[in-house]
C-alpha cells in the first residue's frame, strides 16, 4: 500500500464522514434526535444520514484507489499520466496543499462539532430556560384584525347552546371547535398531543371551563411575584428545533405548594379556575391531588399545525 500524502487526506475525510453518519444514525435509532428537532423534520434528517453514508462510501472507494495509485480528480481537461513538453513544460499539482496548519484548521471545523456531539450528554431543557424566556401560560392566541371583532358561531353538529357559549372571531373558530370537544369530557387530560392547542382553547373560553376537572403532568416552575400557594406546572414546547424552544404552563394552586421543588415533575389533578397573570386573565388549576412523576425521555411537546383538519 502506498500511504501517500493524498491518501492521508482521504482517510481523514472518510473518518469525519463516517463519524457524522454514525452520530446521526445513533440519535435517530435511540430517539434522542427528538431532543433537538421536531418530529416533522425527521424525514429530512434521515435523508441526510443516507447522504452521509453514500459520501463516506465514495470516500472509502477513492481511499482504496489512492493506496494503489495516484488518483487525480479534477476537470482541467488534460492527461495527468504524463508531462507535456511543447517548448515549455506543463506542470502543476492537483494534490492537497502541504500547509499543515491550514489543513488542521479546516479539519478542526468539522472534527470539533463531531467530538462535542459525541461526548456531550443528550439532556432536555426545563425550568432554567423558562427563567430566561419567561413562561407562556395562555397559549398562542390568534389575533383578530382590526374591524374583524364580530363574533360568529362555529359550523358543525354541536349543540346549539354550546355554539353560543363558544362564539368567537373567525380567527379562533378552530379553537372554539376544540373547546367544545374538551367541554364534553368529564376529565380534560393535558397530554403531549395538542398540549398547546388545548391550552389556547381553554384560555380563550376560560369562563366556560370553570369547575371542569383537569389533569396534567409537568415540571414545577416559579418566578417572582407568585404567591407561596402557587407554582406553574410547565412543559417545554419545540416548534422546529431546539433553538426555538419555549416554555408553556398553567398556574396551579395548593396550600402546600412550597414543598415542591423547582424542576421536579408532578402529575396534578384539580378543577379549572381563572386568575390574573401579568395583567392577563388566564386559567388556573385548583389542585385536588398531586403525585410525583418521572420526566419523560423526550419531555417536549410540539404544536400540530394541522390540528384543525383532525377535529
Amino acid at each position: 500500500m502506498n500511504w501517500n500524502y493524498e491518501a492521508v487526506h482521504r482517510l481523514i475525510k472518510t473518518g469525519i464522514l463516517i463519524g457524522f453518519a454514525s452520530l446521526v444514525i445513533y440519535l435517530i435509532v435511540t430517539g434522542n434526535m427528538l431532543l433537538y428537532i421536531a418530529p416533522h423534520l425527521m424525514f429530512y434528517v434521515e435523508v441526510s444520514a443516507a447522504g452521509l453514508v453514500i459520501m463516506a462510501g465514495f470516500q472509502i472507494y477513492i481511499l482504496v484507489l489512492s493506496l494503489k495509485k495516484k488518483v487525480v480528480v479534477c476537470d482541467c481537461g488534460h492527461d495527468h499520466l504524463h508531462e507535456q513538453d511543447h517548448g515549455s513544460r506543463h506542470s502543476h499539482s492537483h494534490g492537497p496543499s502541504r500547509s499543515i496548519w491550514m489543513h488542521v484548521g479546516i479539519y478542526s471545523l468539522f472534527a470539533l462539532p463531531l467530538i462535542l456531539g459525541t461526548l456531550m450528554p443528550n439532556t432536555a431543557l426545563a425550568g432554567s430556560l423558562a427563567q430566561n424566556k419567561g413562561m407562556n401560560v395562555s397559549g398562542v392566541a390568534a389575533k383578530a384584525k382590526v374591524g374583524s371583532s364580530e363574533l360568529v358561531e362555529i359550523d358543525g353538529n354541536a349543540d346549539a347552546e354550546l355554539k353560543k357559549m363558544f362564539k368567537t372571531n373567525v380567527y379562533n373558530r378552530d379553537y372554539a371547535k376544540l373547546g367544545i370537544q374538551l367541554y364534553n369530557h368529564e376529565l380534560i387530560e393535558m397530554k403531549d398531543e395538542w398540549f398547546i392547542e388545548k391550552l389556547q382553547a381553554i384560555n380563550t373560553f376560560v369562563e366556560n371551563f370553570q369547575g371542569k376537572q383537569i389533569k396534567m403532568t409537568g415540571f414545577v416552575y416559579r418566578e417572582n411575584g407568585l404567591p407561596e400557594t402557587q407554582f406553574i406546572l410547565g412543559r417545554m414546547a419545540m416548534t422546529h428545533c431546539i433553538a426555538d424552544i419555549s416554555p408553556y404552563g398553567i398556574v396551579s394552586e395548593t396550600v402546600d405548594a412550597a414543598q415542591y421543588k423547582n424542576d421536579s415533575w408532578l402529575t396534578i389533578t384539580g378543577t379549572i379556575d381563572q386568575t390574573m397573570y401579568h395583567g392577563q386573565k388566564v386559567m388556573k388549576i385548583n389542585i385536588d391531588n398531586i403525585e410525583p412523576a418521572t420526566a419523560p425521555t423526550v419531555p417536549y411537546v410540539y404544536p400540530d399545525w394541522n390540528f384543525a383538519s383532525k377535529l
